[in-house]
């Protein structure tokens, strides 16, 4: 193994290399390089014809679908997707992680881990939600932007990339041939899709974080699945499954649902993201089920700290202990990243005599539900986020998601918002 300019070092055991993408790297590695790629020429293998196009295409970020996914298990390394070796070496720094294989030559796609997962009626609706992120994740990667917004092509008009994606997640679930009550956080009302009455209702939060596109921040779709056809007068523990998909370096759809344990990740791989014709393909790439307490904090709303001395004395304490501040200010990817880490918190608090941000039916309870699933807590300051009763569509709620220690923290020293501000 080498090391090249600062990238982690990964030291194959094994009759496959998968590829190696290294940004940044300096002139005089070249040579180095250009063996290494002969090397991985010598060593990969001829496709067989029963391998899929999309198992061996460039994936949304383009990085081949050879390359592992490393991921963190209870105090190990594993590596997810196609081509991994039997084992994987991680050198950092500062330890050395030996890292069993977990993923098999070939990884389950999404209708099939639903079908064996005992999804039930949620499984149309799942399939429906996840199909049309790929479109979202298509007009997102294609967006032109400007200093106020990011726009794509419909039909002969330019449309907002959230116009675009609300209508890409409403018409599939007009499709799945299942009736729906769908409400989604740009209307704040109540849509019954196709005949009959409706059997599940859904929860749609198109594009979290636009005002970041611009930017290209990773952003996120946010969706819930709720097993009565109706939203209101529900807790969290109503849902039947939730879901958040993520734009980013990669295209990733994190889902948990009642017969699940934890949440699984599922990497989209090949279709029009990568230029290819056809759909892409979600591919499981991991599975997350457990927290553990870890210095890692991403402070939302913080404006509110020169207001409130209790937010004020929490952000102290995180700085005072060195904690890493990772926050991008766009939530889903915020919360999201402390599912793939184990570890940390997110908070979102309201100001004193002021509303709180984030809505409890479209953001805080699906977060909720993934962080739950994953082995984490949510709270509202006092309360299980899963446990408060949903009394309007506009309710909004204070958020703090993570691991347990740290969520306790908040409702130690910011606690519950004021009641007379929520509804």
């Amino acid at each position: 193994s080498r090391r090249v300019s600062g990238a982690v070092m990964v030291e194959l055991r094994c009759s496959l290399l998968p590829l190696l993408f290294l940004a940044g790297m300096p002139h005089s590695d070249a040579l180095a390089t250009s063996a290494l790629q002969h090397q991985q020429s010598q060593l990969l293998p001829q496709r067989s014809s029963s391998t899929s196009r999309a198992d061996v295409s460039m994936l949304s970020n383009g990085m081949s679908a050879l390359a592992p996914v490393v991921s963190k298990g209870t105090g190990k390394m594993a590596c997810h997707g196609l081509g991994c070796p039997r084992s994987v070496r991680i050198l950092t720094s500062s330890r050395v992680l030996d890292a069993p294989r977990l993923a098999v030559a070939t990884e389950p796609v999404l209708a099939d881990f639903l079908a064996t997962q005992s999804a039930g009626q949620a499984q149309p609706v799942l399939e429906a939600l996840s199909t049309a992120c790929q479109e979202i994740a298509l007009k997102v990667r294609t967006a032109s932007c400007d200093s106020m917004a990011c726009f794509n092509n419909y039909g002969n008009e330019q449309l907002a990339v959230d116009v675009l994606a609300e209508a890409a997640l409403m018409e599939g679930l007009r499709n799945c041939g299942v009736p729906l009550r769908v409400s989604t956080a740009s209307d704040q009302s109540e849509e019954v899709l196709g005949d009959g009455e409706p059997e599940l209702a859904v929860t749609i939060n198109a594009l979290d974080g636009s005002s970041v596109i611009d930017s290209n921040f990773a952003i996120g779709t946010l969706f819930s699945v709720w097993r009565e056809g109706t939203l209101l007068n529900n807790t969290g523990r109503d849902l039947l499954a939730a879901g958040a998909c993520s734009y980013g370096p990669r295209t990733s759809l994190y889902l948990s649902h009642d017969g699940s344990d934890g949440v699984q990740e599922f990497l989209l791989v090949g279709g029009a993201t990568n230029g290819e014709e056809g759909p892409g393909r979600w591919i499981q790439s991991n599975h997350y089920s457990s927290f553990t307490e870890g210095k890692l904090f991403a402070p939302g709303n913080l404006r509110v700290a020169a207001r409130s001395s209790k937010y004020a004395k929490l952000i102290k304490f995180w700085q005072d202990n060195e904690y890493q501040l990772r926050y991008s200010g766009g939530m889903v990817m915020d919360v999201l990243q402390l599912i793939v880490k184990g570890r940390g918190i997110f908070v979102c608090p309201a100001a004193p005599a002021e509303r709180p941000r984030p809505h409890l039916l479209y953001e805080a309870v699906p977060l909720a539900y993934l962080i739950e699933k994953s082995g984490g807590r949510a709270s509202d300051g006092e309360h299980a986020l899963l446990d408060v009763t949903i009394h309007s569509f506009d309710q909004r709620t204070q958020m703090a998601l993570g691991s347990a220690n740290e969520v306790e923290r908040f409702e130690s020293t910011v606690g519950p918002a004021d009641s007379a501000f929520i509804y």
